[in-house]
């Protein structure tokens, strides 16, 4: 399996490159259901058993998935040690973000079925303010190095944006 050695630079932009893919699913997959939903109101039938159901499981995915994710991304985080090497510490903190992210496009993505699904307009809420939580999310410098035991050496480096600073897999 080859690797590509990434720069400062381009590891934050590969960072704020996977934040941005979540992001726009959410988004694009709420503007789809809203359009559709709105487009063919006439013909979708409102499911009042169904939103039933859903009105106790949309808000406790909500609220309870992003916590998770959150509480898993931190006891993950404090496994990273400052002896690993920083292409080790970028790679691991890197798959940490994607299953955090993950904690909040799955409830997300679930408000927004079920909206399609109902027509409730409170699982349209859900989404948007799940939504604006992950917003809250974005993957800076600072954030890098308050999460991650840092030497002052690897501190340098990724400031530098042309340092090399992590070893990437690359599969063919």
């Amino acid at each position: 399996m080859d690797h590509r050695i990434l720069t400062s630079r381009q590891y934050f932009k590969l960072l704020l490159l996977i934040y941005g893919v979540m992001l726009v699913a959410q988004v694009g997959t709420g503007a789809v259901f809203f359009f559709l939903r709105s487009t063919q109101a006439d013909v979708m039938h409102d499911d009042a058993q169904l939103a039933t159901i859903l009105q106790y499981i949309v808000p406790g995915a909500a609220l309870l998935l992003p916590i998770v994710g959150w509480v898993l991304s931190k006891r993950t985080l404090r496994n990273i040690t400052e002896r690993e090497p920083l292409s080790d510490k970028l790679r691991k903190y890197q798959s940490n973000l994607l299953v955090k992210y993950a904690f909040f496009e799955a409830p997300t993505l679930l408000a927004l079925v079920a909206y399609f699904l109902t027509g409730n307009q409170g699982f349209l809420g859900a989404a948007v303010a799940l939504v604006l939580w992950f917003l809250s999310q974005v993957p800076t410098k600072s954030r890098v190095f308050s999460d991650i035991p840092l030497l002052p050496l690897e501190e340098s480096k990724l400031n530098d944006p042309e340092a090399e600073v992590a070893e990437m897999p690359i599969r063919d």
